[in-house]
């Protein structure tokens, strides 16, 4: 890695720029916070067991559904409580700390982009990052992927800092494992797995023969013993056998030892969770790599043409270990123990990913910085047909949102928005890249935009969860009464994250007889022809009425039809009724 200028001698103007846009995303990441759609059933377990400590004050074991949940560290628990007694309690308040984590790994991977290449990419990662959909919709849900992704790129960061000075400062040591072990107590060994990983791998690559010296790892194990131990103590002296099986069994066991099929799930997750930056991305991995701009002589044959593009990749591979082309390799490495180590867990969770979103932005802001210094590079077939697709998306994406809004009725003014931005963004690109005006900051704006319209304003209003006023009822109210709702699939989970409350599922008219049958206040949630069709002949008292999608099948035959603008809106809008009932 070169030795680049400390953070002293970047401009302070792109200082400027970089705080601007991290409040300016700041106020993009939590604009209707609480209004995005819950459909990330994992919120749940933080959502809820976090209101429990707050109204125990029990902050030390996590209890989800009247069990202890022992699957994660407590650090995370502990942020969301924070936010609660802060804030007050609400689902803003819990998804508060995912918010300030992604702003925060803005400012520091503009920091690393410095670092690793120079200032511009510096500013261009900063820009990307936010803009990339995988980092955006997690900042904005109460889990601890955000937080864990913060402190893998701060542990890298500083691994950095430490390299740069050739291992001479102790300080960013011990901050190194300071920040492996805050991320492992936010979720566990990824934390040290993803940036221990990428280190040695490195140092291998690199040939780094002194690399376990430099490390310290005796101390750094003694830092992290120091920040693990306690809590993993304090919770085998309370639980004992319970809390032991867990980790053992659910956490080490089942994880490893499965028979999942091996997929490549992640390396989709890879491109099309951060399009369209993935297809620039894509372009500049190629061409790293030696995939693009070969050309052989023409009289070789086709064995003779395809030897000699092995010889240009392996020769581009080999160039990419040697001195001054360390910052390009430790990012790929970076990239590459992400994929192999979730993909080897075979557990597909496409928020797994989420670490290695910084790497792509860099790289993608190498890219970019490259062709502002030789514009020569933007003609490149690759970097056109990028620009071409990225067009082509944000077109497409125009226009299905502008049917949409045609079609529907009664809508709000916002959500004419989306469309706004969508194709304002396809119309820049048209005369950008023709132009040579500069291409990262007009998408990234466009970008975070769009996703803050889509997630606050245009999914609350289409999806039509209605367990929002539900939630708002048995939150005004206080209700601290059973709470169930029936074939009603992931609204469960939307109903516990909106009240922090257990909220049971029912599946068959007995298990709901069951329910019923108590002396206690209890509440259900039940379609309106569930209600008439089993249990209309109990004495209930609905209390509240809502709309839910009605699920709509279309024949074959029926295709040709909708393209009546009539039928259309009737598809869309057609909806059922659900009651929440009480049994007094």
């Amino acid at each position: 890695m070169p030795s680049l200028p400390f953070f002293s001698s970047i401009k302070p103007t792109e200082k400027l720029i970089v705080c601007l846009w991290m409040v300016f995303c700041f106020l993009v990441l939590s604009y209707k916070l609480g209004e995005v759609p819950p459909y990330h059933a994992d919120e749940n377990f933080y959502v809820e067991s976090s209101l429990r400590m707050v109204e125990s004050e029990d902050y030390i074991t996590p209890v989800y559904h009247e069990k202890k949940r022992f699957a994660k560290p407590i650090l995370y628990y502990w942020m969301v409580a924070s936010s609660y007694k802060i804030f007050g309690i609400s689902l803003s308040s819990a998804r508060l700390p995912s918010v300030l984590f992604g702003v925060l790994s803005i400012g520091l991977v503009f920091l690393m982009g410095c670092r690793l290449f120079d200032n511009r990419v510096g500013l261009f990662s900063a820009f990307i990052l936010p803009s990339i959909y995988l980092h955006f919709q997690i900042s904005r849900w109460s889990t601890t992927d955000m937080a864990l992704s913060f402190f893998v790129l701060l542990a890298l960061y500083l691994f950095v800092l430490l390299f740069q000075t050739n291992f001479k400062k102790n300080i960013y040591v011990y901050l190194f494992y300071l920040s492996l072990g805050l991320g492992f107590m936010v979720k566990g060994p990824p934390a040290i797995l993803i940036p221990g990983l990428t280190v040695i791998g490195f140092l291998i690559a690199t040939r780094k023969k002194s690399w376990f010296a430099d490390l310290q790892i005796g101390r750094g194990l003694v830092i992290l013993l120091i920040i693990i131990v306690p809590w993993f103590a304090a919770m085998l002296g309370m639980h004992g056998e319970e809390f032991k099986n867990h980790i053992v069994g659910n956490e080490i066991k089942n994880r490893l030892v499965h028979d999942t099929p091996f997929s490549f799930y992640y390396v989709g997750v890879l491109f099309r969770y951060q399009l369209p930056w993935s297809l620039f991305f894509l372009f500049a991995a190629l061409k790293q790599f030696g995939f693009l701009g070969f050309s052989s002589e023409k009289r070789l044959n086709f064995r003779e043409r395809l030897k000699k593009w092995g010889e240009n990749i392996s020769r581009h591979i080999k160039l990419l270990f040697r001195e001054g082309n360390e910052s390009v390799a430790f990012c790929y490495i970076w990239i590459l123990v992400c994929l192999i180590l979730f993909t080897l867990l075979r557990v597909e969770h496409s928020r797994y990913m989420l670490p290695s979103s910084a790497a792509v932005a860099i790289l993608t802001a190498r890219l970019f910085a490259g062709i502002e210094k030789n514009p020569a590079e933007s003609g490149e077939f690759g970097f056109k047909i990028s620009i071409v697709i990225t067009f082509v998306i944000f077109l497409i994406s125009s226009l299905l949102t502008g049917v949409g809004v045609f079609i529907l009725d009664s809508i709000p003014v916002e959500v004419f928005v989306l469309p706004v931005l969508l194709f304002s963004g396809a119309l820049y690109l048209v005369f950008s890249s023709q132009s040579g005006r500069p291409l990262v900051f007009p998408i990234a704006l466009a970008l975070t935009l769009t996703m803050a319209s889509l997630s606050g304003d245009v999914l609350p209003y289409v999806s039509r969860y209605p367990m929002k006023r539900f939630a708002s009822y048995i939150s005004q109210e206080k209700i601290k009464g059973p709470i169930a709702v029936y074939k009603l699939g992931s609204h469960r989970a939307r109903l516990g994250i909106l009240t922090g409350r257990m909220v049971v599922k029912l599946h068959s008219p007995g298990e709901v007889e069951e329910f019923l049958t108590t002396n206690q206040k209890i509440y259900l949630v039940i379609k309106e022809s569930d209600w008439e069709k089993d249990f209309s002949k109990r004495d209930m008292e609905i209390i509240k009425k809502d709309q839910i999608g009605r699920e709509t099948r279309i024949k074959s035959s029926e295709i040709t039809g909708l393209f009546d603008t009539g039928k259309l809106r009737k598809i869309f809008s057609s909806t059922e009724t659900l009651y929440l009932i009480s049994n007094k």
